[in-house]
This record gives C-alpha cells, structure tokens and sequence, in this order.
C-alpha cells in the first residue's frame, strides 16, 4: 500500500476544493448571471408591453361602451328615421336656409345587413357660433346622425363670416342578411 505525503494530501484536497469551485461556478452561478442579464433586458421590453396591451384594453372598453350606447340610441330612434329631412328641420330650425348653397344625400357601404346614408352640406357665409350651433344640435339629437367630416374656410367676402362643407352620416339597417343553409 502506498503512503500519501502531507504535501500530495494538500495538493489532493487543494485539487479537489479547486475542481468543486469551478464546478460550482459553472453550474450555478454563470447561469445565475446570464438570466439576470436576460432578464434586465427582458423585463423593461415586457413592461412596455404590457402598457400597450393595457392602453388596447382601455381603447377596447371605450370602443365597447360607445357601440353599446349606439345600440341603445338605434334601438330608441324612430324605426322610419330618414336623415334628409332630419337635417333639413334642423337648417330651418338654426335659420341657415338663407345660407345653404347645396344637400347631396348619398348612401354609402351597402353591405347585407347594414348601409349608411350620407348627406353633404355646404353653407355660405356663416358665423362660427350658427356652425357650432347646427353641429351640436346635430350630434346630441336622439338620432345617430354624427359629423363625417367638416371643412371651414373664411368667407372670402368677409372676415367674420365663414364657408362650410360638413358631411353627415347615419347609420340604418338593411335587410336582414340570408343564413345560408346547408344540406345534411
């Protein structure tokens, strides 16, 4: 049997005490680091995610509210709404028939179940305040006629006067749409 000096018992247990604290490093503590490292890089790209994702369900619930509240509307709207002679009542109420140079009715996106009439008006020579007068009586009537689009110009003639092209749609349903039937 060969004897073991103090000096190979030393060197064997240094060897050993050496071979265990890289296997340590190497098992456990550069993974360690290499996650966190990950992970720093990780969480901020996750975290603005998640603020997007957030912001799309803010935007989403709003989104919902409103196509309730347009229901709502729809369903309390007189079922023969037409919107010509809607907006035609609504310039005689505001005294703009004075103004109106034309009304175009249109009616836009006939799909099966869903078509929008679409009505332009253009108005000369008006004040801001009788514009932002038919526009909000427009958009809080218990109809869904709502502001397409609106285009001001100054009234050439006069400064305190201006020219108008407002588009404004209304929503009505089309005939139902046909379920398609399949034979079994």
């Amino acid at each position: 049997m060969m004897q073991i000096t103090k000096r190979e018992r030393f060197l064997a247990l240094g060897l050993t005490v050496a071979v265990a604290l890289w296997a340590g490093y190497a098992l456990a503590v550069r993974p360690a680091c290499e996650r966190i490292r990950t992970l720093t890089r990780i969480v901020p790209e996750k975290q603005a995610q998640l603020q997007e994702l957030q912001a799309k369900v803010a935007q989403y619930t709003a989104l919902q509210s409103e196509f309730a509240q347009a229901r709502t509307q729809r369903a309390a709207q007189q079922p023969d709404f037409q919107l010509l002679p809607f907006l035609e009542t609504l310039i005689d109420r505001h005294k703009l028939t004075g103004h109106l140079v034309t009304m175009n009715p249109d009616t836009v996106g006939p799909q099966p179940d869903y078509a929008e009439t679409v009505v332009t008006i253009e108005l000369h020579e008006i004040s801001l305040k009788q514009l932002i007068d038919f526009l909000l009586d427009a958009e809080s009537s218990a109809s869904l006629a709502r502001i397409g689009t609106l285009h001001i110009r100054k009234d050439p003639k006069s400064e305190a006067l201006l020219d108008s092209t407002v588009e404004i749609c209304s929503p009505k349903p089309g005939p139902p749409a046909l379920a398609t039937q399949t034979a079994p």
